[in-house]
């Protein structure tokens, strides 16, 4: 069971990466596969990690945010999986449960750059000699209210939707003699299946 402290720095270490997607850096460590096994490492199960990663990246492999599309968060996704089978040890719900949690950041995402739309206005109604300071100011809002934004999104999530998932899996555990866990065999299959999906649709 994780702590609160472990889930503070899961969100602090959450954030950086999500800085990765769009805002700074593109070195793709935030993309499943990388920040799959990375994260898994950290809490001690790299293979579960991995797993979840590389299930991920096929699933997401062709959603690529260009312009205004906003794809569904696959990092989010990954990130909230492999800390629910960490809380909840049931990997095929926490996977499931992950890929809505993948859909509620891109709609907080989409809120945001709205909001963010507004904000641009500033600029535009500058005088000359401060466009450049209102831009570099902008570009500093930007780093900083996506950092906490993502930050304060995984606070809530692991609290709120990883105790759900938690009890959950208490209570499948007691009523279903079925391990949930043995469907793992099964993951592998619905990857490859997913990957030559993409392909035979180009």
């Amino acid at each position: 069971m994780l702590i609160s402290f472990q889930i503070l720095i899961i969100s602090l270490l959450a954030g950086l990466i999500h800085l990765d997607i769009l805002v700074f850096g593109q070195f793709m460590i935030s993309r499943p596969i990388v920040v799959g096994g990375l994260l898994g490492y950290l809490l001690g199960i790299p293979q579960y990690g991995i797993l979840i990663g590389v299930l991920f990246e096929l699933l997401y492999i062709v959603e690529i945010p260009v312009g205004v599309k906003v794809p569904v968060d696959a990092t989010s996704s990954t990130i909230f999986s492999i800390v629910g089978f960490q809380v909840s040890k049931c990997l095929v719900l926490s996977i499931v449960i992950g890929f809505f949690v993948g859909f509620i950041y891109k709609y907080i995402d989409i809120i945001s750059r709205s909001v963010n739309s507004i904000v641009l206005s500033w600029v535009d109604t500058a005088k000359d000699e401060i466009v450049i300071r209102r831009i570099n100011l902008l570009v500093l809002y930007g780093i900083i209210s996506t950092y906490l934004k993502t930050v304060l999104f995984y606070l809530i999530s692991f609290s709120s939707i990883g105790f759900l998932l938690y009890e959950i899996c208490k209570f499948l555990s007691s009523k279903i003699i079925l391990d949930v866990n043995s469907l793992i065999s099964v993951l592998p299959a619905i990857g490859i299946g997913i990957c030559i999906n993409h392909f035979l649709e180009r």
